[in-house]
């Protein structure tokens, strides 16, 4: 019989855990599965998709702030089933993990604005615009 304190035993998730981390992946599978070419689209989607069935629901406690941002990004891009209770209380358990990292972090820096430092994606034709007028622009002597 194993015992607690054996590392084996103690890196599996308890019972409870694993099956709503099942649950959670059956659902999140699901949902995938009806866009082809999803899990490449929605890569933080496919990563919990497959940690979730290898270890439970636990995983969620292990995921940094940024995946949690970007996981919670993408799953709330989603339609999600009203009658898909797992796939709710998996975006609920996110979220709150999400928060308890935003409130326990006290070492942002302060950027003198109320919002902080904000960072955003954008699109390659966007970026090669910019790119472009930088290019052309010529510096001012001196």
């Amino acid at each position: 019989m194993p015992l607690p304190s054996d590392p084996a035993t103690a890196a599996r998730p308890d019972g409870v855990a694993f099956v709503r981390g099942r649950l959670m992946q059956q659902s999140l599978k699901t949902l995938l599965d009806r866009v082809r070419g999803s899990r490449e689209v929605l890569p933080y989607l496919a990563a919990l998709e497959l940690s979730l069935g290898k270890g439970g629901s636990a995983v969620i406690d292990d995921i940094p702030a940024y995946g949690l941002a970007k996981i919670c990004s993408q799953l709330s891009s989603l339609p999600l089933p009203q009658e898909d209770p797992a796939l709710h209380d998996l975006l609920s358990r996110l979220m709150d993990r999400l928060e308890a990292h935003r409130s326990s972090s006290n070492d942002r820096p302060d950027f003198g604005c109320d919002g902080g430092l904000m960072v955003g994606e954008v699109s390659h034709t966007d970026f090669a615009a910019a790119a472009a007028e930088q290019a052309t622009t010529r510096p001012s002597p001196i």
